[in-house]
């Protein structure tokens, strides 16, 4: 996670992200580690990008995604519940840059208490040697 380029809004910048994508068309799997403090939390959840919905758990919430592409960005839309069982809508945006060593994730969030935008920058690790 770049922490000068991300913005999470009015919640807490967290310490660490580190997020894995295996991407083999249709179907994207992301493994995520999220460190703020002494917690750590980790989700793993799968996406077709063929448009299929797709089932997950978030935060221990059954979450049904709809993801397609609108032209050189992945979209991800997701239905779940809040904490206190509220409707929860988040659109996520995956986009990558030209050469292909910076991801930013520009998430929407919409609950009954209003909607929120935020930005997550991660720059690609190289691998091996």
């Amino acid at each position: 996670m770049d922490k000068e380029k991300s913005d999470f809004a009015k919640f807490k910048m967290p310490d660490m992200i580190v997020r894995v994508i295996d991407h083999h068309d249709p179907t994207m799997n992301v493994h995520t580690v999220q460190t703020t403090g002494a917690k750590t939390n980790t989700s793993d959840v799968s996406y077709f990008t063929d448009g299929s919905t797709s089932n997950n758990l978030i935060n221990g919430r059954d979450a049904t995604s709809r993801t397609f592409w609108d032209g050189d960005a992945l979209v991800v839309q997701t239905d779940m519940k809040t904490a206190k069982n509220e409707d929860e809508q988040i659109e996520d945006r995956y986009e990558l840059s030209d050469d292909g060593s910076t991801l930013t994730t520009t998430s929407h969030v919409v609950t009954s208490k209003g909607d929120v935008t935020m930005k997550l920058v991660c720059s690609k690790e190289k691998v091996g040697g």
